[in-house]
């Protein structure tokens, strides 16, 4: 859900997964299957979990990406083409041994094709969320919640969620960092971004003395 909602056109849908090798291999096996049994269709129709992108360029743009990344060394685990027939259709993909050079890695991927990156440990994973020009919003899995809280305070992103989606919420501030933005909406946060506060000064009449009193 977190890759694919919104067919993967979402600011906040999860785009880099990054995994440590110790459930790397039980992960990648999962989320591949799962993602191999979404539903691609009209989006007109309930039972379609993954409808088509909005604009061909997207498409073009995503594909593109998918196939530099291949072409780098990158592995499909599923997916990885676009689909024939109507519609800007791109088949749900994941993939794996995703490197920091490529473009699946790098580049905002705007549609359903997930980038899966092995790390060592808490630590790596970090090192590798963070070596990212965007910062809108991230999430951290972990049986650990204590632990969850403590990576989420170096993770550089607006929003991070620990064992949760990434997603708006009116009572909280929401906005990126980096190349995802600057300032907030949302919350009493987002309400000030959208004020404008005036400041008067008043010096003392000739012949009155200076007050610290507060004007009535």
């Amino acid at each position: 859900r977190a890759r694919n909602q919104n067919n993967g056109q979402s600011c906040i849908a999860a785009k880099r997964f990054i995994v440590v090798d110790s459930v790397a291999e039980e992960f990648e096996r999962r989320f591949a299957k799962g993602v191999e049994d979404l539903v691609v269709g009209d989006p007109m129709d309930t039972k379609t979990q993954v409808g088509p992108l909005a604009r061909r360029d997207l498409l073009d743009a995503l594909e593109r990406q998918v196939d530099e990344s291949v072409r780098a060394g990158a592995r499909v685990l599923t997916g990885g083409e676009r689909l024939t027939g109507k519609g800007y259709f791109f088949r749900p993909t994941v993939l794996a041994n995703v490197t920091r050079d490529m473009a699946a890695f790098r580049e905002e991927t705007f549609g359903p094709a997930a980038a899966v990156i092995r790390v060592r440990d808490a630590d790596e994973a970090v090192r590798v969320a963070n070596d990212s020009a965007y910062g809108l919003g991230a999430s951290i899995w972990t049986g650990d919640t204590a632990l969850g809280e403590r990576l989420a305070r170096r993770i550089e992103s607006g929003s991070v969620f620990v064992n949760g989606m990434v997603a708006s919420d009116p009572r909280l501030p929401f906005g990126g960092i980096k190349r995802s933005g600057y300032g907030r909406e949302l919350s009493a946060f987002g309400a000030r971004e959208f004020t404008n506060i005036q400041t008067i000064w008043i010096g003392p009449a000739e012949g009155q003395q200076p007050t610290s009193q507060p004007a009535e």
